[in-house]
């Protein structure tokens, strides 16, 4: 418990110190990072039922990863695709996201194999003699005496074992939390999956239910979620379209700490269930390892496709041409979308902007009040800073945010983050062609 708190600690910290950890510079598919979960003296799940192959995940999941990579750069040659590990080494979680965040991953691939609780079966194989007593007790007090007479009785013979599990199906996990496929859930029928089980289990989760588990999900979601649906939605509908059940896109109350470390999108592949007689088999053949990576590979090449066509699509955005004259008032063509109103107890204050989301070019002048502050600037992970004086005249003071474009990824994104003395607000403003982002400030 100690060192997730750490861990914790550490990454929030590191989020409000430096906002561009989740920032992700480029927009094309450039390097994907390739995770063989477990590994070394990590096992994973264990295929341990009756009849089963007694195999071992780190190995399934290895060998399924390196046949993801030949696939991926056969399909891809001009990505670089990256594996964690192509040898049965062990690392630990954080080793592997520091090992993707140091390529400056563009998506991140994990595999896994599945499993679930197995139960323990027994049966008849014989009989055997044991020997039992009669107690018997005569007389009292200090003259109270107890005898034992043995005899033999014939009893039966139990062997136990584990029953294998009837769950089979390849399913895709996602960071966050509360939610999982209705496929999912009706084939489970309340069985405990092991997602992510091992030995750093202490590593593999964040809890929701904390305010700096809330707090690392928000940021996640704002930067990577949705592309991470996307992908994952595309691999599982590739999967449906083989014989094997795709069980879809789930998501748990705990999350998976490999994917929450990683700044950039990523998802978690359950190929099977190690535990179940045909997915065991599936998994540990050629045939098998080979039509899912194939099946992987597709679903990255086209989201890649879809990515780098809205990229190309965006970039011929020109920004529109704007006045250094701190009078202009274009942006009265446009509507104002107030998003927020914030009561100051200050006259001064401080307002950061960072672009929002993926740093994808957009560009935006600021208007306080009517006049100018801020002209055509290009929004990164590092603030622009404005400070700002509340006018006791006034009954609301009006900032303005004017999209002079709207990046590689439309709209305009800008997190303002408002400092008032030791209060911080964060608002989070989109703006395009035919709307400002407007947010109001009273001095009480």
């Amino acid at each position: 418990m100690f060192k997730m708190n750490f861990v914790i600690k550490v990454l929030l910290a590191t989020l409000f110190i430096s906002p561009s950890i989740f920032a992700q510079t480029s927009k094309k598919i450039k390097t994907i990072i390739v995770d063989a979960g477990h590994g070394g003296k990590d096992f994973g799940a264990h295929g341990g039922y009756e009849g089963g192959l007694n195999s071992y995940e780190k190995n399934i999941t290895l060998d399924i990863s390196l046949k993801l990579v030949a696939e991926l750069r056969r399909q891809l040659p001009d990505v670089k695709i990256v594996p964690t590990r192509t040898t049965d080494i062990y690392q630990n979680p954080r080793e592997k996201a520091e090992i993707a965040n140091e390529n400056k991953g563009d998506l991140f691939l994990c595999i896994h194999a599945d499993a679930v609780n197995l139960k323990t079966g027994r049966r008849l194989i014989g009989h055997h003699q044991e020997t039992r007593y009669h107690v018997k007790i005569t007389g009292k007090g200090r003259r109270k005496k107890k005898t034992s007479t043995p005899y033999t009785v014939t009893v039966p013979t139990y062997e136990y074992y584990k029953i294998g599990s009837q769950r089979s199906g390849t399913s895709i996990w996602l960071f966050a939390a509360h939610k999982t496929s209705d496929k999912l859930k009706a084939v489970m029928d309340n069985e405990e999956l092991q997602i992510e089980s091992g030995i750093d289990s202490v590593y593999n989760s964040i809890n929701f239910d904390t305010p700096e588990g809330r707090i690392k999900a928000k940021i996640y979601a704002d930067r990577y979620q949705k592309k991470s649906i996307k992908l994952a939605t595309m691999v599982d509908e590739e999967v449906d379209k083989t014989d094997r059940a795709a069980l879809g896109l789930n998501q748990r109350q705990v999350g998976i700490w490999v994917l929450q470390a990683t700044n950039m999108p990523a998802i978690l592949i359950e190929t099977g269930f190690i535990t179940n007689h045909d997915d065991e088999r599936y998994l540990n053949s050629d045939k098998g390892q080979q039509e899912l990576a194939e099946c992987i590979a597709r679903a990255v090449k086209k989201y890649k496709e879809d990515i780098d066509h809205i990229s190309a699509t965006a970039a011929v955005q020109k920004p529109a041409p704007t006045s250094d004259d701190a009078t202009d008032n274009k942006y009265t063509d446009r509507a104002k979308n107030i998003l927020k109103r914030i009561d100051l107890k200050q006259q001064n204050f401080k307002v950061d902007l960072y672009d929002d989301g993926d740093i994808d070019g957009d560009i935006i002048s600021v208007y306080y009040n009517g006049k100018a502050v801020l002209s055509n600037k290009k929004l990164t992970e590092k603030p622009i800073t404005l400070n700002l004086t509340a006018d006791a005249d006034k009954t609301e003071n009006e900032l303005l945010i004017y999209a002079e474009n709207e990046g590689d990824i439309p709209p305009n994104t800008a997190l303002m983050v408002v400092t008032e003395g030791s209060t911080r607000t964060e608002v989070r403003i989109t703006s395009d062609a035919k709307k400002n982002g407007v947010v109001l400030f009273t001095k009480k």
